[in-house]
Protein backbone atom coordinates (compact mmCIF):
# COMPACT_ATOMS: atom_id res chain seq x y z
CA UNK A 1 0.00 0.00 0.00
CA UNK A 2 1.27 3.61 -0.98
CA UNK A 3 0.92 5.51 1.94
CA UNK A 4 1.26 8.76 -0.09
CA UNK A 5 -2.06 8.17 -1.37
CA UNK A 6 -3.57 8.25 1.65
CA UNK A 7 -5.32 11.51 2.09
CA UNK A 8 -6.28 12.88 6.01
CA UNK A 9 -8.44 15.85 6.51
CA UNK A 10 -10.89 17.41 9.17
CA UNK A 11 -14.33 18.21 8.14
CA UNK A 12 -17.60 18.56 9.40
CA UNK A 13 -20.52 15.74 9.16
CA UNK A 14 -22.35 18.78 6.85
CA UNK A 15 -18.87 18.52 4.64
CA UNK A 16 -18.87 14.89 4.71
CA UNK A 17 -21.95 14.07 3.60
CA UNK A 18 -23.55 16.53 1.16
CA UNK A 19 -22.69 16.19 -2.59
CA UNK A 20 -23.66 12.80 -4.72
CA UNK A 21 -22.50 10.23 -2.25
CA UNK A 22 -22.79 6.83 -0.92
CA UNK A 23 -20.80 5.48 2.09
CA UNK A 24 -21.02 1.35 1.89
CA UNK A 25 -20.24 -0.41 4.57
CA UNK A 26 -18.73 -3.58 2.80
CA UNK A 27 -20.40 -6.68 3.20
CA UNK A 28 -17.08 -8.54 5.06
CA UNK A 29 -17.95 -5.44 8.07
CA UNK A 30 -19.80 -7.00 11.50
CA UNK A 31 -23.36 -5.76 11.04
CA UNK A 32 -24.22 -2.47 13.33
CA UNK A 33 -23.73 -3.04 16.98
CA UNK A 34 -23.61 -0.01 18.83
CA UNK A 35 -25.95 -0.10 22.24
CA UNK A 36 -27.46 2.06 24.93
CA UNK A 37 -23.48 2.41 26.27
CA UNK A 38 -22.99 4.02 23.09
CA UNK A 39 -26.15 6.17 22.73
CA UNK A 40 -25.71 7.29 25.52
CA UNK A 41 -21.61 8.70 25.44
CA UNK A 42 -23.18 10.58 21.66
CA UNK A 43 -26.27 12.03 23.44
CA UNK A 44 -23.72 13.28 26.53
CA UNK A 45 -21.21 14.78 24.23
CA UNK A 46 -24.22 16.54 21.82
CA UNK A 47 -25.64 18.22 25.38
CA UNK A 48 -21.96 19.42 26.31
CA UNK A 49 -21.81 20.99 23.30
CA UNK A 50 -25.48 21.86 23.42
CA UNK A 51 -24.98 23.73 27.26
CA UNK A 52 -21.48 25.04 26.17
CA UNK A 53 -19.72 23.21 28.09
CA UNK A 54 -17.01 22.75 25.10
CA UNK A 55 -16.40 25.19 22.93
CA UNK A 56 -15.13 25.21 19.29
CA UNK A 57 -16.18 21.88 17.63
CA UNK A 58 -15.98 18.47 19.14
CA UNK A 59 -13.83 15.79 17.38
CA UNK A 60 -15.32 12.45 17.17
CA UNK A 61 -12.61 10.42 15.58
CA UNK A 62 -11.52 8.97 12.27
CA UNK A 63 -13.89 7.52 9.42
CA UNK A 64 -11.36 6.07 7.19
CA UNK A 65 -12.46 5.52 3.32
CA UNK A 66 -11.86 4.19 -0.03
CA UNK A 67 -12.57 6.32 -2.55
CA UNK A 68 -13.83 3.30 -5.64
CA UNK A 69 -14.84 4.21 -9.55
CA UNK A 70 -17.44 5.97 -9.56
CA UNK A 71 -20.93 4.81 -10.93
CA UNK A 72 -22.39 5.74 -14.45
CA UNK A 73 -24.83 7.88 -13.05
CA UNK A 74 -22.80 9.88 -10.89
CA UNK A 75 -22.60 8.66 -7.41
CA UNK A 76 -19.24 8.91 -5.85
CA UNK A 77 -18.84 6.08 -3.62
CA UNK A 78 -16.71 5.30 -0.88
CA UNK A 79 -15.74 1.82 1.45
CA UNK A 80 -15.66 2.35 4.72
CA UNK A 81 -12.95 1.06 6.08
CA UNK A 82 -13.35 2.11 9.77
CA UNK A 83 -15.76 4.03 11.47
CA UNK A 84 -19.14 2.49 9.93
CA UNK A 85 -20.14 2.07 13.45
CA UNK A 86 -19.92 6.24 14.22
CA UNK A 87 -21.18 7.41 10.70
CA UNK A 88 -24.45 4.49 10.78
CA UNK A 89 -25.43 6.17 13.99
CA UNK A 90 -24.92 9.66 12.98
CA UNK A 91 -27.19 8.93 9.94
CA UNK A 92 -29.68 7.42 12.72
CA UNK A 93 -29.87 10.44 14.20
CA UNK A 94 -30.43 12.64 11.34
CA UNK A 95 -33.54 10.26 10.33
CA UNK A 96 -34.81 10.58 13.88
CA UNK A 97 -34.56 14.61 13.76
CA UNK A 98 -36.13 14.65 10.38
CA UNK A 99 -38.56 12.79 11.81
CA UNK A 100 -39.00 15.19 14.90
CA UNK A 101 -39.10 17.85 13.11
CA UNK A 102 -41.77 16.32 10.33
CA UNK A 103 -44.13 15.79 12.94
CA UNK A 104 -43.70 19.34 14.47
CA UNK A 105 -45.00 20.50 10.75
CA UNK A 106 -41.47 21.90 10.21
CA UNK A 107 -41.28 20.32 6.76
CA UNK A 108 -38.76 22.63 4.78
CA UNK A 109 -36.03 21.77 7.69
CA UNK A 110 -37.25 18.14 7.76
CA UNK A 111 -36.70 18.27 4.18
CA UNK A 112 -33.13 19.63 4.01
CA UNK A 113 -32.13 16.69 6.39
CA UNK A 114 -33.88 14.33 4.02
CA UNK A 115 -32.71 15.43 1.08
CA UNK A 116 -29.30 16.82 1.59
CA UNK A 117 -27.60 14.44 4.59
CA UNK A 118 -29.88 10.81 4.27
CA UNK A 119 -30.71 10.17 0.42
CA UNK A 120 -28.94 11.25 -3.02
CA UNK A 121 -32.70 12.59 -4.06
CA UNK A 122 -32.22 11.83 -7.83
CA UNK A 123 -30.53 8.42 -7.55
CA UNK A 124 -32.73 5.33 -7.79
CA UNK A 125 -32.82 2.00 -6.18
CA UNK A 126 -29.34 1.35 -3.45
CA UNK A 127 -27.69 4.62 -5.32
CA UNK A 128 -30.91 6.51 -3.09
CA UNK A 129 -29.17 6.25 -0.11
CA UNK A 130 -25.89 8.22 1.10
CA UNK A 131 -25.18 5.56 3.84
CA UNK A 132 -25.70 1.64 3.03
CA UNK A 133 -25.40 -0.57 5.89
CA UNK A 134 -23.99 -4.33 5.44
CA UNK A 135 -26.43 -6.93 3.95
CA UNK A 136 -27.77 -7.79 7.63
CA UNK A 137 -28.77 -4.03 8.23
CA UNK A 138 -29.68 -3.04 4.98
CA UNK A 139 -33.38 -4.10 4.68
CA UNK A 140 -33.58 -2.52 7.86
CA UNK A 141 -31.89 0.79 7.27
CA UNK A 142 -33.52 1.72 4.18
CA UNK A 143 -37.20 1.07 5.35
CA UNK A 144 -35.82 3.93 8.16
CA UNK A 145 -34.36 6.39 5.61
CA UNK A 146 -37.45 6.07 3.22
CA UNK A 147 -40.40 7.63 4.45
CA UNK A 148 -42.48 6.29 1.63
CA UNK A 149 -41.60 2.76 2.71
CA UNK A 150 -44.35 0.93 4.39
CA UNK A 151 -41.58 -0.57 7.44
CA UNK A 152 -42.55 -4.09 6.40
CA UNK A 153 -39.10 -4.62 6.53
CA UNK A 154 -38.31 -3.07 9.42
CA UNK A 155 -36.26 -5.21 11.98
CA UNK A 156 -38.34 -4.29 15.10
CA UNK A 157 -35.73 -6.29 17.56
CA UNK A 158 -33.13 -4.57 15.69
CA UNK A 159 -30.09 -2.46 17.13
CA UNK A 160 -31.15 0.14 14.16
CA UNK A 161 -34.51 0.10 15.13
CA UNK A 162 -33.57 0.68 18.63
CA UNK A 163 -31.07 3.53 18.05
CA UNK A 164 -33.81 5.62 15.73
CA UNK A 165 -35.93 5.15 18.99
CA UNK A 166 -33.74 5.59 21.48
CA UNK A 167 -33.00 8.98 19.75
CA UNK A 168 -36.82 9.70 19.05
CA UNK A 169 -37.66 9.55 22.70
CA UNK A 170 -34.41 12.11 23.43
CA UNK A 171 -36.26 14.04 20.81
CA UNK A 172 -39.47 13.82 21.81
CA UNK A 173 -38.69 15.62 25.16
CA UNK A 174 -37.48 18.42 23.89
CA UNK A 175 -39.03 21.01 21.63
CA UNK A 176 -38.33 23.14 18.16
CA UNK A 177 -36.32 25.83 19.09
CA UNK A 178 -33.82 22.64 20.88
CA UNK A 179 -34.54 20.64 17.26
CA UNK A 180 -32.54 23.27 15.06
CA UNK A 181 -29.75 24.00 17.72
CA UNK A 182 -29.18 20.06 17.44
CA UNK A 183 -29.41 20.00 13.75
CA UNK A 184 -26.80 22.72 13.31
CA UNK A 185 -24.63 21.07 16.52
CA UNK A 186 -24.50 17.57 14.42
CA UNK A 187 -23.85 19.39 11.11
CA UNK A 188 -21.13 22.04 11.93
CA UNK A 189 -19.74 20.97 15.58
CA UNK A 190 -19.03 17.25 14.94
CA UNK A 191 -15.76 17.06 13.12
CA UNK A 192 -14.02 13.60 11.97
CA UNK A 193 -10.94 13.27 10.32
CA UNK A 194 -11.39 11.62 6.81
CA UNK A 195 -8.93 9.47 6.01
CA UNK A 196 -9.05 8.41 2.54
CA UNK A 197 -7.09 6.09 0.46
CA UNK A 198 -7.09 5.45 -3.29
CA UNK A 199 -8.83 2.82 -5.48
CA UNK A 200 -5.23 1.30 -6.18
CA UNK A 201 -4.79 0.66 -2.40
CA UNK A 202 -5.33 -2.91 -0.92
CA UNK A 203 -8.19 -2.20 1.94
CA UNK A 204 -7.11 -5.36 3.71
CA UNK A 205 -3.53 -3.62 4.61
CA UNK A 206 -5.52 -0.66 5.70
CA UNK A 207 -7.91 -2.44 7.97
CA UNK A 208 -5.45 -4.66 9.33
CA UNK A 209 -3.27 -1.57 10.59
CA UNK A 210 -6.27 -0.31 11.81
CA UNK A 211 -7.13 -3.60 13.87
CA UNK A 212 -3.94 -5.22 14.52
CA UNK A 213 -4.52 -5.09 18.26
CA UNK A 214 -8.00 -6.74 17.41
CA UNK A 215 -9.78 -3.86 19.26
CA UNK A 216 -13.56 -5.22 19.79
CA UNK A 217 -13.37 -7.36 17.17
CA UNK A 218 -13.45 -10.81 17.79
CA UNK A 219 -10.84 -13.30 16.02
CA UNK A 220 -14.06 -14.69 13.82
CA UNK A 221 -14.32 -11.17 12.66
CA UNK A 222 -11.03 -10.59 11.86
CA UNK A 223 -10.56 -14.21 9.17
CA UNK A 224 -14.25 -12.80 7.70
CA UNK A 225 -12.78 -9.14 6.86
CA UNK A 226 -9.15 -10.95 5.72
CA UNK A 227 -11.30 -13.38 3.57
CA UNK A 228 -13.61 -10.74 1.89
CA UNK A 229 -11.48 -8.05 1.46
CA UNK A 230 -9.34 -10.48 -0.69
CA UNK A 231 -11.60 -12.12 -2.30
CA UNK A 232 -12.19 -11.09 -6.15
CA UNK A 233 -14.31 -7.46 -6.07
CA UNK A 234 -16.90 -9.28 -8.13
CA UNK A 235 -16.97 -12.80 -6.18
CA UNK A 236 -17.44 -11.27 -2.61
CA UNK A 237 -21.20 -10.23 -2.69
CA UNK A 238 -22.09 -13.87 -4.01
CA UNK A 239 -19.99 -15.87 -1.89
CA UNK A 240 -21.12 -13.45 1.40
CA UNK A 241 -24.45 -14.39 0.34
CA UNK A 242 -24.13 -18.59 -0.31
CA UNK A 243 -22.02 -19.20 2.11
CA UNK A 244 -21.01 -16.88 5.02
CA UNK A 245 -24.31 -15.41 5.92
CA UNK A 246 -26.42 -18.57 6.05
CA UNK A 247 -23.48 -19.73 8.50
CA UNK A 248 -23.10 -16.98 10.53
CA UNK A 249 -27.04 -16.85 10.74
CA UNK A 250 -27.04 -20.58 11.97
CA UNK A 251 -25.17 -19.30 14.85
CA UNK A 252 -27.16 -16.76 15.58
CA UNK A 253 -29.95 -19.15 15.89
CA UNK A 254 -28.45 -21.33 18.13
CA UNK A 255 -26.17 -18.65 20.79
CA UNK A 256 -27.99 -15.22 19.93
CA UNK A 257 -25.28 -12.48 20.31
CA UNK A 258 -22.71 -14.54 21.88
CA UNK A 259 -22.73 -16.04 17.76
CA UNK A 260 -19.20 -14.32 16.80
CA UNK A 261 -17.35 -16.54 20.08
CA UNK A 262 -18.92 -19.55 19.21
CA UNK A 263 -17.93 -19.05 15.19
CA UNK A 264 -14.70 -18.31 16.57
CA UNK A 265 -14.69 -21.55 18.61
CA UNK A 266 -15.43 -23.60 15.25
CA UNK A 267 -12.64 -21.72 13.30
CA UNK A 268 -9.85 -22.99 15.99
CA UNK A 269 -11.16 -26.36 16.01
CA UNK A 270 -11.29 -26.15 12.24
CA UNK A 271 -7.54 -24.85 12.19
CA UNK A 272 -6.34 -27.98 14.37
CA UNK A 273 -7.90 -30.56 12.40
CA UNK A 274 -4.90 -31.85 11.52
CA UNK A 275 -3.18 -32.41 14.88
CA UNK A 276 -1.35 -29.03 14.90
CA UNK A 277 -1.35 -26.39 18.11
CA UNK A 278 -2.85 -23.26 17.88
CA UNK A 279 -3.75 -20.88 20.41
CA UNK A 280 -7.06 -19.15 20.34
CA UNK A 281 -6.12 -15.96 20.71
CA UNK A 282 -4.20 -16.76 17.22
CA UNK A 283 -6.96 -17.82 14.71
CA UNK A 284 -6.50 -14.75 12.57
CA UNK A 285 -2.80 -15.02 12.02
CA UNK A 286 -3.11 -19.20 11.65
CA UNK A 287 -5.86 -18.83 9.07
CA UNK A 288 -3.64 -15.81 7.40
CA UNK A 289 -0.40 -18.59 7.45
CA UNK A 290 -2.74 -21.52 6.03
CA UNK A 291 -4.11 -19.33 3.20
CA UNK A 292 -0.79 -17.88 2.88
CA UNK A 293 0.78 -21.70 2.40
CA UNK A 294 -2.08 -23.13 0.66
CA UNK A 295 -1.93 -24.74 -3.08
CA UNK A 296 -5.42 -23.89 -2.80
CA UNK A 297 -7.07 -20.73 -3.57
CA UNK A 298 -8.78 -18.24 -1.14
CA UNK A 299 -12.03 -19.63 -2.60
CA UNK A 300 -11.51 -23.35 -2.06
CA UNK A 301 -10.10 -22.47 1.77
CA UNK A 302 -13.55 -20.45 2.53
CA UNK A 303 -15.42 -23.43 1.27
CA UNK A 304 -13.43 -25.31 3.22
CA UNK A 305 -14.16 -23.09 6.69
CA UNK A 306 -17.55 -23.13 6.26
CA UNK A 307 -17.90 -26.73 5.52
CA UNK A 308 -16.34 -27.66 8.65
CA UNK A 309 -17.92 -25.28 10.79
CA UNK A 310 -21.21 -26.91 9.71
CA UNK A 311 -19.72 -30.05 11.38
CA UNK A 312 -18.65 -28.39 14.35
CA UNK A 313 -22.56 -27.03 14.86
CA UNK A 314 -23.91 -31.00 14.03
CA UNK A 315 -22.11 -31.76 16.50
CA UNK A 316 -22.67 -29.45 18.98
CA UNK A 317 -25.98 -28.36 18.10
CA UNK A 318 -27.38 -31.83 17.10
CA UNK A 319 -30.97 -31.28 18.13
CA UNK A 320 -31.57 -28.52 15.36
CA UNK A 321 -28.68 -29.02 13.20
CA UNK A 322 -28.42 -32.77 12.70
CA UNK A 323 -30.54 -34.96 10.45
CA UNK A 324 -29.69 -38.74 10.61
CA UNK A 325 -31.54 -39.67 14.02
CA UNK A 326 -28.60 -42.38 14.87
CA UNK A 327 -25.91 -39.66 14.69
CA UNK A 328 -28.24 -36.96 16.54
CA UNK A 329 -28.44 -39.14 19.73
CA UNK A 330 -24.45 -40.30 20.07
CA UNK A 331 -23.60 -36.42 19.32
CA UNK A 332 -26.03 -35.78 21.88
CA UNK A 333 -24.37 -38.12 24.35
CA UNK A 334 -20.94 -36.74 23.90
CA UNK A 335 -22.67 -32.94 24.54
CA UNK A 336 -24.21 -34.16 27.97
CA UNK A 337 -20.41 -36.19 28.69
CA UNK A 338 -18.91 -32.43 28.26
CA UNK A 339 -16.12 -34.67 25.36
CA UNK A 340 -15.28 -31.65 23.33
CA UNK A 341 -11.73 -33.08 23.72
CA UNK A 342 -13.43 -35.60 20.71
CA UNK A 343 -14.25 -32.88 18.30
CA UNK A 344 -11.10 -32.50 16.48
CA UNK A 345 -11.41 -36.47 15.52
CA UNK A 346 -15.17 -35.97 14.77
CA UNK A 347 -14.64 -33.22 12.61
CA UNK A 348 -12.69 -35.50 10.26
CA UNK A 349 -14.41 -38.60 10.76
CA UNK A 350 -17.83 -36.49 9.73
CA UNK A 351 -15.72 -35.36 6.56
CA UNK A 352 -15.09 -38.94 5.87
CA UNK A 353 -18.68 -39.52 6.25
CA UNK A 354 -19.95 -36.84 3.82
CA UNK A 355 -18.00 -37.87 1.55
CA UNK A 356 -18.98 -41.36 1.41
CA UNK A 357 -15.55 -43.00 2.59
CA UNK A 358 -17.10 -44.27 5.60
CA UNK A 359 -20.13 -46.15 6.16
CA UNK A 360 -23.10 -44.88 8.49
CA UNK A 361 -22.74 -48.20 10.41
CA UNK A 362 -19.12 -47.84 10.72
CA UNK A 363 -19.60 -43.80 12.02
CA UNK A 364 -22.11 -45.68 14.65
CA UNK A 365 -19.26 -48.34 15.66
CA UNK A 366 -16.46 -45.21 15.78
CA UNK A 367 -18.88 -42.99 18.37
CA UNK A 368 -19.36 -46.48 20.18
CA UNK A 369 -15.66 -46.87 20.71
CA UNK A 370 -15.59 -43.18 21.57
CA UNK A 371 -18.02 -42.82 24.43
CA UNK A 372 -17.24 -46.09 25.98
CA UNK A 373 -13.37 -45.05 26.06
CA UNK A 374 -14.47 -41.93 28.05
CA UNK A 375 -17.09 -43.13 30.50
CA UNK A 376 -15.07 -46.04 31.45
CA UNK A 377 -12.12 -43.64 32.00
CA UNK A 378 -14.38 -41.38 34.15
CA UNK A 379 -14.37 -44.14 36.65
CA UNK A 380 -10.42 -45.07 36.34
CA UNK A 381 -9.18 -41.90 38.35
CA UNK A 382 -6.57 -41.07 35.51
CA UNK A 383 -6.61 -37.75 34.46
CA UNK A 384 -8.11 -36.21 31.53
CA UNK A 385 -5.69 -33.62 30.46
CA UNK A 386 -3.81 -36.24 28.47
CA UNK A 387 -7.24 -37.08 25.94
CA UNK A 388 -6.17 -33.50 24.23
CA UNK A 389 -2.87 -34.91 23.21
CA UNK A 390 -4.46 -38.28 22.61
CA UNK A 391 -7.40 -37.61 20.61
CA UNK A 392 -6.15 -34.08 18.27
CA UNK A 393 -3.76 -36.34 16.61
CA UNK A 394 -6.05 -40.24 16.67
CA UNK A 395 -7.36 -39.38 12.84
CA UNK A 396 -3.37 -38.89 11.81
CA UNK A 397 -2.78 -42.08 13.61
CA UNK A 398 -5.33 -44.46 11.97
CA UNK A 399 -4.27 -43.11 8.59
CA UNK A 400 -0.40 -44.47 9.52
CA UNK A 401 -2.49 -48.04 10.21
CA UNK A 402 -1.86 -50.06 7.25
CA UNK A 403 -4.33 -53.03 8.34
CA UNK A 404 -7.99 -53.37 8.47
CA UNK A 405 -10.77 -50.76 8.04
CA UNK A 406 -10.78 -47.86 9.96
CA UNK A 407 -13.42 -49.26 12.84
CA UNK A 408 -10.58 -52.00 13.35
CA UNK A 409 -7.82 -49.10 12.89
CA UNK A 410 -9.22 -47.36 16.08
CA UNK A 411 -10.12 -50.03 18.33
CA UNK A 412 -6.87 -51.47 17.87
CA UNK A 413 -5.07 -47.84 18.54
CA UNK A 414 -7.49 -47.36 22.01
CA UNK A 415 -6.84 -51.48 23.00
CA UNK A 416 -2.83 -50.92 22.62
CA UNK A 417 -3.03 -47.69 25.02
CA UNK A 418 -1.47 -47.84 28.49
CA UNK A 419 -0.49 -46.15 31.56
CA UNK A 420 -2.44 -42.62 31.54
CA UNK A 421 -3.73 -43.33 28.31
CA UNK A 422 -5.57 -46.49 28.93
CA UNK A 423 -8.86 -48.05 27.89
CA UNK A 424 -9.96 -49.03 31.47
CA UNK A 425 -10.83 -53.05 30.99
CA UNK A 426 -14.57 -54.59 32.20
CA UNK A 427 -12.33 -55.79 35.84
CA UNK A 428 -11.24 -51.93 36.26
CA UNK A 429 -14.84 -50.71 34.91
CA UNK A 430 -16.36 -52.71 37.46
CA UNK A 431 -13.57 -51.78 40.65
CA UNK A 432 -14.31 -48.01 39.24
CA UNK A 433 -17.92 -47.96 39.32
CA UNK A 434 -18.22 -49.63 42.77
CA UNK A 435 -15.68 -47.30 44.47
CA UNK A 436 -14.93 -44.37 42.41
CA UNK A 437 -16.66 -41.39 43.58
CA UNK A 438 -18.22 -40.02 39.89
CA UNK A 439 -20.59 -36.93 41.47
CA UNK A 440 -19.89 -33.34 42.31
CA UNK A 441 -21.18 -30.33 41.29
CA UNK A 442 -19.61 -29.89 38.40
CA UNK A 443 -20.02 -33.19 37.08
CA UNK A 444 -23.93 -33.53 38.19
CA UNK A 445 -25.00 -33.23 34.25
CA UNK A 446 -22.61 -36.02 33.80
CA UNK A 447 -23.08 -38.13 36.16
CA UNK A 448 -27.17 -38.11 35.33
CA UNK A 449 -26.67 -38.98 32.16
CA UNK A 450 -24.84 -41.61 32.92
CA UNK A 451 -27.55 -43.13 35.10
CA UNK A 452 -29.81 -41.98 32.06
CA UNK A 453 -28.39 -44.18 29.74
CA UNK A 454 -28.33 -47.31 32.91
CA UNK A 455 -32.00 -46.81 32.54
CA UNK A 456 -32.69 -46.71 28.96
CA UNK A 457 -30.91 -49.60 28.56
CA UNK A 458 -33.07 -51.45 31.08
CA UNK A 459 -36.18 -49.80 31.05
CA UNK A 460 -38.87 -50.77 28.27
CA UNK A 461 -41.35 -47.48 29.20
CA UNK A 462 -40.36 -44.60 27.46
CA UNK A 463 -39.23 -42.01 30.33
CA UNK A 464 -39.30 -38.12 30.45
CA UNK A 465 -35.90 -37.34 31.70
CA UNK A 466 -36.40 -33.51 31.67
CA UNK A 467 -37.85 -33.41 35.41
CA UNK A 468 -35.54 -35.74 37.13
CA UNK A 469 -32.72 -35.12 39.58
CA UNK A 470 -29.75 -37.03 40.33
CA UNK A 471 -30.40 -37.98 43.95
CA UNK A 472 -28.20 -39.67 46.84
CA UNK A 473 -29.71 -42.69 48.92
CA UNK A 474 -27.32 -41.87 51.86
CA UNK A 475 -27.81 -37.85 51.95
CA UNK A 476 -25.08 -35.77 51.65
CA UNK A 477 -25.52 -34.06 55.21
CA UNK A 478 -26.41 -37.44 57.24
CA UNK A 479 -29.23 -36.61 59.90
CA UNK A 480 -28.87 -37.65 63.46
CA UNK A 481 -30.87 -40.67 62.24
CA UNK A 482 -28.64 -41.64 59.43
CA UNK A 483 -25.76 -41.52 61.86
CA UNK A 484 -27.79 -43.54 64.17
CA UNK A 485 -27.98 -45.69 61.18
CA UNK A 486 -24.42 -46.49 59.92
CA UNK A 487 -23.06 -46.45 63.17
CA UNK A 488 -20.66 -43.84 65.04
CA UNK A 489 -17.48 -45.41 62.92
CA UNK A 490 -19.49 -45.44 59.33
CA UNK A 491 -20.74 -42.30 59.98
CA UNK A 492 -17.68 -40.55 59.79
CA UNK A 493 -16.09 -42.07 56.51
CA UNK A 494 -19.62 -41.78 55.03
CA UNK A 495 -17.59 -39.72 52.36
CA UNK A 496 -15.82 -42.75 50.89
CA UNK A 497 -19.30 -43.93 49.61
CA UNK A 498 -21.53 -40.99 49.32
CA UNK A 499 -20.49 -39.88 45.43
CA UNK A 500 -20.38 -43.21 44.31
CA UNK A 501 -22.74 -44.39 41.54
CA UNK A 502 -24.54 -47.06 43.71
CA UNK A 503 -25.66 -44.56 46.22
CA UNK A 504 -27.31 -42.67 43.02
CA UNK A 505 -30.44 -42.80 41.29
CA UNK A 506 -32.65 -40.36 39.12
CA UNK A 507 -36.06 -38.81 40.76
CA UNK A 508 -38.14 -35.79 40.35
CA UNK A 509 -36.72 -32.96 42.44
CA UNK A 510 -38.02 -33.54 45.68
CA UNK A 511 -35.92 -31.24 48.22
CA UNK A 512 -38.24 -32.75 51.44
CA UNK A 513 -36.75 -35.97 50.08
CA UNK A 514 -33.33 -35.41 50.95
CA UNK A 515 -31.99 -36.18 54.22
CA UNK A 516 -35.06 -38.47 55.14
CA UNK A 517 -34.24 -41.61 56.36
CA UNK A 518 -34.03 -44.43 54.45
CA UNK A 519 -37.18 -46.17 55.00
CA UNK A 520 -39.14 -42.73 54.05
CA UNK A 521 -37.36 -42.70 50.99
CA UNK A 522 -37.64 -46.27 49.88
CA UNK A 523 -41.62 -45.43 49.94
CA UNK A 524 -40.90 -42.94 47.84
CA UNK A 525 -38.74 -44.53 45.36
CA UNK A 526 -40.73 -47.96 44.94
CA UNK A 527 -43.50 -46.21 43.58
CA UNK A 528 -41.53 -44.20 40.36
CA UNK A 529 -41.92 -46.33 37.33
CA UNK A 530 -38.02 -46.07 36.48
CA UNK A 531 -36.17 -49.63 36.19
CA UNK A 532 -33.01 -48.52 38.56
CA UNK A 533 -35.37 -47.59 41.38
CA UNK A 534 -37.31 -50.92 41.45
CA UNK A 535 -34.34 -52.27 43.01
CA UNK A 536 -35.18 -51.02 46.30
CA UNK A 537 -38.12 -52.71 46.82
CA UNK A 538 -36.66 -55.55 48.41
CA UNK A 539 -33.64 -53.80 50.06
CA UNK A 540 -34.66 -52.74 53.38
CA UNK A 541 -31.56 -51.16 54.83
CA UNK A 542 -29.37 -48.71 53.23
CA UNK A 543 -25.47 -49.07 54.28
CA UNK A 544 -22.21 -49.06 52.96
CA UNK A 545 -22.58 -52.96 51.88
CA UNK A 546 -26.03 -52.37 49.92
CA UNK A 547 -24.25 -49.28 48.42
CA UNK A 548 -21.15 -51.36 47.12
CA UNK A 549 -23.79 -54.52 45.84
CA UNK A 550 -26.03 -52.13 43.85
CA UNK A 551 -22.80 -50.44 42.56
CA UNK A 552 -21.65 -54.09 41.15
CA UNK A 553 -25.07 -54.58 39.70
CA UNK A 554 -24.88 -51.22 38.39
CA UNK A 555 -21.07 -52.07 36.93
CA UNK A 556 -22.46 -55.25 35.41
CA UNK A 557 -25.55 -53.14 33.18
CA UNK A 558 -22.77 -50.38 32.40
CA UNK A 559 -20.28 -53.32 30.76
CA UNK A 560 -22.59 -53.48 28.21
CA UNK A 561 -23.85 -49.91 27.59
CA UNK A 562 -20.18 -49.08 27.03
CA UNK A 563 -18.15 -52.12 25.80
CA UNK A 564 -14.67 -52.95 25.43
Amino acid sequence: MNSNKMKASETSIRNLLEGTKQFQVPLFQRPYSWKKSHWDTLWDDLMSIYNEEVEGSYFLGPIVTQSISATADGISPFLIIDGQQRLTTLSILLASLRDKLKNANKKRVSDELHEFYLINKFKDNEDYFKVLPTQADRDSYKALIDRENSLSHLNLNGQITKAHEYFIKKLNNQGIDFCDKIKNIILEKLIVVNITSGEDDNPYLIFESLNNKGQELTQADLVRNYIFMKLPLESREKEYNCLWLPLENKFKEQVGEKYSGELTNSFWFYLRKEGKSVSKNNIYQSFKKKCDNSSDGLQEELELLVKFSQYYECLNFPETEESNSMLKNYFNNLKKLDFTTSHIFLLNIYNDYQNSQISKDDFEKILIYLESYFVRRLFSGVSTRVLGGILNNLYKDIQKENTGDIVQRLYEILNRFENQKRWPTDEEFKQGIINHNIYSQKTAGRTQFILERLEKSQGKETVDFSNLTVEHIMPQTLSNQWKKTLGEKNAKNYKTWLHTLGNLTLTAYNPELSNKPYFDKQKYLIDSNLYLNRYFRDINDWNFDEIKERGNRLADIAIKVWPR
